[in-house]
């Protein structure tokens, strides 16, 4: 009896083994929002599977890159997994494990990089190296008022005016010929982002990428001023152009600001990301839930562009605990886990979760995150960032304003950056 009794111990230990091949805990910093808090819901789910423990810390993004500056260093990290806003990525790359280096997963197997949408994967790159892993597909959509242009009045009276269909606008001409539309009817055509914070900076870079310029490039490992300055003035000036058929306080709108027009129907078309779409589709605060069809930015002049802003899960050096900490990072990016949670709130990097019918049917955002990822333009790789973007702020939004002409904000950013690389 006594043996049998032994046998069964010691089945049932191997039995937990297997069950759970890791016995350990790992500390995982990330932004706070719907995604996250979505994550959380399924982490339960993960420890049962892993035996992992999963302390999970989540902070205003706004913090997160200071937060990461004093709990990881090049030889001790309070941390074993950390998301970095793309932007960041250069600055904190020395600290981080190349993907190719994390383990293949005994539980949930290392996703290969064809499985995320287009360009996904190049915001956790630098110096050649992929240095995390993208666990959203975050960027640019365009989102516009379905009742506005399905509506035969406006049909007939804008196809009258502008020799064309009423749509969806598509170009950077349909864009400001359609809010011109809209603004003599009552309604603001556009919404731009013009506080003095990263949202204004992202415009910045849409429009001159939309123009066929950027501030910064990497050249032969080196980064370079390169922005042209007869394509950057002609982007400042339609920028302002569209200004003009926006709502009232147009020179000071940040996230709040737009969603509260556009939900209140006073708004015909924007951008917007992905993460917010669902204020806009909530029916207790939004008179246009159901009204909204979603699509990749109107192309411009030269381009088609759409600013990404993916987030990265990216693994420090010095973490004990590499091969816990990738299970974690691979559970997050599986299959499974994205049917488990997007219902509550989670927004994948997977291509066959953004393209699958039945999330689009009540996610319709999905396939537009896809389509834009198509044209996805990074803000400048660069790691003084955080000054570069400052520098492209200030100048951008003095030009806008009419605080200073077009011409003369240019050539002040493009000196700026210049003092700003020599450094």
């Amino acid at each position: 009896m006594k043996r049998i009794l032994a046998v069964m111990f010691l089945v049932s230990i191997v039995g937990i083994i297997l069950a759970a091949p890791y016995n350990t805990t790992i500390r995982v910093l990330a932004w706070d929002d719907a995604l996250t808090q979505a994550l959380k819901a399924g982490i339960p789910d993960f420890e049962k599977a892993t035996g992992i423990k999963v302390v999970l810390e989540l902070i205003p993004s706004g913090n997160l890159l200071q937060k990461i500056g004093v709990s990881v260093s090049v030889d001790k990290t309070d941390y074993d997994l950390v998301t970095v806003d793309e932007p960041f990525i250069p600055s904190l790359a020395h600290l981080m494990m190349p993907f190719d280096r994390w383990g293949s997963g005994k539980v949930f197997k290392k996703p290969p990089l064809n499985v995320f949408a287009p360009n996904a994967f190049e915001a956790a790159q630098w110096g050649g190296v992929f240095v995390g892993m993208p666990i959203n597909a975050n960027v640019y959509i365009w989102i516009t008022r379905k009742d506005l242009i399905n509506d035969a009045k406006n049909r007939s009276e804008f196809k009258a005016k502008y020799g064309y269909e009423l749509g969806v606008p598509k170009t950077f001409k349909e864009l400001r010929d359609m809010a011109e539309f809209f603004h003599s009817k009552g309604i603001y055509g556009f919404a731009p982002f013009t506080k003095q914070t990263e949202g204004s900076t992202a415009e910045a870079i849409f429009m001159f990428e939309a123009f066929g310029t950027s501030p910064l490039t990497v050249e032969g490992g080196r980064v370079v001023v390169s922005l042209d300055e007869k394509k950057a003035v002609e982007a400042i000036n339609f920028y302002k152009d569209l200004i003009r058929f926006a709502p009232p306080g147009a020179l000071d709108m940040g996230h709040a600001e737009r969603i509260a027009a556009f939900n209140q129907g006073k708004v015909f078309t924007m951008f917007q990301w992905p993460a917010l779409v669902p204020q806009h589709e909530d029916p207790n605060n939004s008179l246009v839930a159901g009204k909204i069809v979603y699509s990749a930015p109107p192309v411009g002049p030269v381009k088609g562009s759409a600013i990404r802003g993916c987030w990265v899960l990216a693994m420090p050096n010095a973490t004990k605990n590499k091969d816990a900490a990738a299970e974690f990072a691979y559970w997050w990016a599986s299959l499974e886990t994205g049917q488990k949670l997007i219902p509550k709130g989670f927004t994948p990097a997977r291509a066959d979760l953004l393209l699958n019918p039945n999330f689009n049917k009540d996610r319709p955002w999905f396939k537009a995150i896809f389509d834009s990822m198509r044209n996805a333009v990074a803000r400048p790789r660069f790691i003084r960032y955080p000054e570069a973007s400052q520098i492209i702020r200030d100048n951008w939004l003095a030009a806008i304003s009419g605080k200073v002409t077009p011409e003369e904000a240019v050539r002040k950013m493009k000196n700026d950056l210049s003092e700003l690389i020599k450094k």
